[in-house]
């Protein structure tokens, strides 16, 4: 049986969807679709995601402070609307969630070193897909993360000479980071590139 959007958020917190809702309104961003959400864990298998073209998210039922905060976080990509290299993307959208955390009592520091690791890891793969130069990654943000510029470099080399070596497709989770549908020669070329740079 399918689930109708109102049966959905019958599992919603009232408070932090009565917020979640205000914030929408405010900004005028439509939700696609509310998403389920099974735990902090089970997250990480589903997409929650800002669509900047139609102003609109597809975001978790709000039933526990981590939904809230990926919530928070999609409204942010719309509200700040950073549309820079991924890592700044993701910074901006979530240090406005974790300001919204904070300001409605919702903060945890496990969750704001989950932001940290995650941040990084946008910045990895911008350096090696996107071919982030090392001399423009902010220090601002790479401070916030609680790493350093050196780390960054070795971390991005060693995934590029990985992903080189096994190139003869392009991963479909590194074909939605791109612009473009990559060709295999195209990315081996980025890859490349990204390994001369980070050496």
């Amino acid at each position: 049986m399918r689930k109708t959007t109102a049966n959905k958020l019958k599992k919603a917190n009232p408070v932090m969807l009565s917020i979640v809702r205000s914030y929408l309104a405010k900004y005028g961003i439509r939700v696609r679709k509310w998403m389920p959400y099974r735990g902090k864990r089970s997250s990480r298998d589903v997409v929650y995601e800002a669509f900047f073209d139609d102003h609109s998210v597809a975001i978790p039922v709000p039933v526990d402070r981590y939904s809230f905060y990926i919530c928070m976080h999609e409204i942010g990509h719309l509200v700040k609307g950073d549309r820079n290299y991924g890592y700044t993307q993701e910074y901006v959208a979530e240090q406005y969630a974790i300001a919204k955390l904070i300001k409605y009592g919702y903060y945890t520091k496990e969750i704001e070193d989950s932001a940290r690791r995650y941040v990084y890891e946008h910045l990895i793969q911008d350096l090696v897909i996107r071919s982030l130069q090392l001399e423009k990654v902010s220090k601002k943000v790479i401070d916030w993360t609680g790493r350093n510029i050196e780390q960054a470099r070795k971390r991005g080399y060693r995934l590029a000479k990985l992903l080189y070596k096994h190139s003869d497709i392009v991963p479909d989770s590194l074909q939605r980071l791109s612009t473009r549908r990559l060709d295999v020669k195209v990315y081996k070329a980025i890859l490349q590139t990204s390994i001369k740079q980070l050496k």
